[in-house]
């Protein structure tokens, strides 16, 4: 079997020049409303979980009920399937059941916010 020679890599190992990034064109002005909003509607639609006021917390308390272990499994696998937290599905319940649960915090899964 012959050998083959292999090009050179110094040339894929060599520093590339930065981008110019002068001639992108300044951003639209929105309002910080416009944009959470523009962003809660792009993530519905692709379905992913947008999050742009992490700083905005309202008072939360602690709730100890306690429930049927089978209704527990339940809601277990039903947290896995869905990849949310039972927390999630039962403030998502309350919400259709008629009590204000606001849509920010309604999070699928708020120990994806403690990595950012």
């Amino acid at each position: 079997m012959k050998k083959t020679n292999l090009p050179p890599i110094a040339s894929e190992l060599a520093p590339r020049p930065k981008a110019d990034l002068s001639k992108l064109r300044s951003p639209i002005s929105a309002s910080d409303q416009q944009v959470e909003e523009n962003s809660r509607r792009l993530g519905a639609h692709w379905g992913a979980t947008t999050s742009l006021d992490l700083s905005r917390s309202v008072p939360m308390a602690s709730l100890r009920i306690v429930i049927p272990e089978y209704v527990d499994r339940d809601l277990a696998l039903k947290a896995a399937e869905d990849r949310v937290t039972k927390q999630y599905l039962v403030l998502k319940a309350l919400s259709e059941a008629g009590f204000r649960v606001d849509p920010q915090d309604l999070v699928e899964d708020k120990r994806k916010l403690r990595g950012r």
